[in-house]
């Protein structure tokens, strides 16, 4: 957010028909700079009530109740400046910042262009453009505008971190590591980049790089990739001693959960999951008919799929197929809205049929959540390699389009494990037992994103296609 440059005293004391404006917003941003935000917000809605305009203190009003989840009162109160200068760049800016965040992706991209056409060299505006756009599954326009934050600020840590996320999605791990490291010459503290880096390293293999960066970013997907990693390594009492520091702190997240369920096997111990136990009690196989989801959404989703002109996503884990790039859910088709009605409808279903099973991914589900979606097509001997969705909640595939398979074999099925792919596998007594759903067209499956799972090759000359998604806390701050 941009605009930001004591015990209040009672109302009937303060007289404040009688302090200048100036005195007031000066207040309000001095105990906003020193982070006593409760005193900061009386004195800005003093401001406000005295009738007093100044764009920037209403935009660092907007930032408080933002940062409180008013949501709905941040977007109002950066409209109000707008209205009332429309020639603000941080309105429209931290306008387009909050829409992005509640998934109104158009809207936003409208917002942030406005403030770019009244700064034409507002670095940091250009560089979420490139958010939205990479959001929005347009990989080159996302690239081309990030590269002009740099080329307008070429110390603008964020923009070289943001860059390198498009370039990831684009296949370029090379070029991505090269921008996460200038991102953090500039500012060794930035969480995404320090994330970023250490999951590229432990991809790499490179454990010990990848516990240098993963230990200073205090983000939780951070901490819980770093006990993974010492799980990895078979780092067994580290392992136990970071797994305890993470239980103090209550970190709840798919990955721990998938983490927890291995290490219980190859160490031979029953330690409670904060997120699922047992995560393959709630799988679940349903149907969705053609009164929920049309014949007609359905054709018309796929030919989307291979008519659009936006960049493929580059997908490691996948085998012999094209997955989409962006949030499918952001686009604005009559058959994207009936998708995510018809997946809301059964995600509810599934909360319902295990809302008294316990576990910390039911009672810990997040209030405040969006859905994610991407399509991936295989052809004949494509599959995709064991994973899990750590940054999810819940995840889910809905099968637009499956091969017959024969009866007697178990192609085109997927199969879900409590066993890490990168993780040990302890000795050849230990069961890692496959638990392996055959799947039709028109059938979803939903289950914990902690959950490990991969599909199996098929011999059909028929596609596989179906739609995955996830259901994921909007607090995460790391995108896929």
């Amino acid at each position: 957010m941009t605009g930001i440059d004591g015990n209040l005293e009672p109302r009937n004391k303060l007289k404040a028909d009688n302090v200048a404006a100036k005195e007031i917003a000066s207040k309000a941003i001095k105990y906003h700079s020193q982070g006593d935000i409760c005193k900061a917000e009386q004195y800005y809605k003093l401001y406000l009530e005295t009738g007093f305009t100044d764009p920037t203190v209403i935009s660092n009003y907007g930032v408080i109740c933002k940062k409180r989840g008013r949501i709905d009162e941040a977007i109002r109160i950066y409209r109000k400046a707008i209205y009332l200068y429309p020639n603000s760049q941080d309105a429209y800016y931290n306008l387009a910042n909050i829409l992005r965040e509640v998934g109104q992706l158009k809207e936003a991209e409208m917002s942030i262009r406005k403030a770019i056409k009244i700064k034409p060299d507002f670095a940091l505006a250009y560089s979420n453009l490139g958010n939205i756009l990479r959001d929005l599954g347009d990989l080159k326009e996302a690239k081309r505008f990030t590269r002009e934050a740099i080329k307008l600020n070429p110390d603008l840590a964020i923009a070289h971190s943001n860059l390198g996320i498009i370039l990831y999605d684009l296949g370029d791990f090379k070029e991505a590591k090269k921008c996460w490291i200038r991102a953090l010459e500039i500012d060794s503290r930035l969480d995404l980049a320090n994330f970023y880096l250490g999951r590229l390293f432990h991809a790499e293999l490179n454990y010990d790089l990848a516990l240098k960066y993963l230990k200073r970013s205090s983000l939780g997907r951070s901490q819980s990739l770093y006990l993974g990693t010492l799980l990895t390594m078979d780092k067994e009492k580290e392992f136990k001693k970071h797994s305890m520091l993470l239980a103090m702190r209550n970190i709840c997240n798919p990955e721990i959960g998938g983490i927890i369920q291995h290490a219980n096997i190859i160490y031979r111990q029953n330690n409670p999951s904060p997120f699922c136990n047992d995560a393959k009690k709630y799988i679940l196989l349903d149907k969705i008919n053609e009164e929920i989801f049309s014949s007609e959404h359905c054709d018309q989703i796929i030919s989307y799929f291979y008519d659009n002109q936006y960049d493929r996503r580059e997908q490691t884990l996948l085998e012999g197929g094209l997955q989409s790039s962006g949030n499918i859910f952001e686009l604005d088709y009559p058959f994207v809205k009936s998708m995510k009605e018809s997946l809301e409808n059964k995600i509810r279903m599934y909360k319902l049929r295990f809302k008294n099973c316990q576990e910390g991914f039911i009672e810990n589900w997040p209030d405040d959540y969006y859905l994610r979606g991407w399509m991936i097509a295989m052809k004949k001997g494509g599959f995709l390699r064991p994973h899990n969705h750590p940054h999810g909640w819940i995840s889910g595939s809905f099968y637009l389009k499956v091969p017959e398979p024969n009866l007697d074999d178990n192609e085109g099925a997927i199969a879900f494990s409590y066993q890490g792919p990168k993780y040990p596998r302890g000795s050849f007594d230990l069961d890692f037992d496959l638990d392996i759903k055959k799947v039709k067209t028109r059938e979803i499956c939903i289950f914990p994103s902690s959950l490990f799972h991969h599909t199996i090759p098929f011999q059909s000359e028929d596609e596989r296609i179906c739609f995955v998604f996830d259901l994921a806390p909007k607090s995460s701050s790391v995108p896929d």
